[in-house]
C-alpha cells in the first residue's frame, strides 16, 4: 500500500463513530432530496424559489456535507410532502 492509503486508512480507522454516522446521514438525505427533486423534474433554483432559499444552500444540500438542523429538515420536508427521517 502507498503511505497516501496508509494516512487515509488510518485517519478513518480514528475517526469517531458518531462523526461516521453523521456523514452518512447526511449523504442520505441528501441523496434522498436530489433524488425527490429529478423525479419531479424540478432544479435545485426552483426548488430554492419554492423553500425561500438560496439555490446555493439548497446546493450544499444537495452536496451531502450540510450539517443540517431539525427545523431544516422539518422545512424541506415539508416543502417536498415527504419524510426525509423518521424516528
Amino acid at each position: 500500500m502507498s503511505k497516501t492509503s496508509d494516512l487515509f486508512n488510518e485517519m478513518i480507522a480514528s475517526t469517531p463513530q458518531d462523526i461516521k454516522q453523521r456523514v452518512d446521514w447526511s449523504f442520505e438525505i441528501a441523496d434522498k432530496i436530489d433524488g425527490i427533486l429529478k423525479e419531479r423534474g424540478m432544479t435545485q433554483k426552483e426548488f430554492a424559489k419554492q423553500i425561500g432559499r438560496s439555490e446555493a444552500e439548497v446546493c450544499r444540500w444537495v452536496g451531502g456535507t450540510h450539517n443540517f438542523t431539525l427545523a431544516i429538515l422539518a422545512k424541506i420536508s415539508t416543502t417536498l410532502g415527504v419524510p426525509l427521517i423518521s424516528v
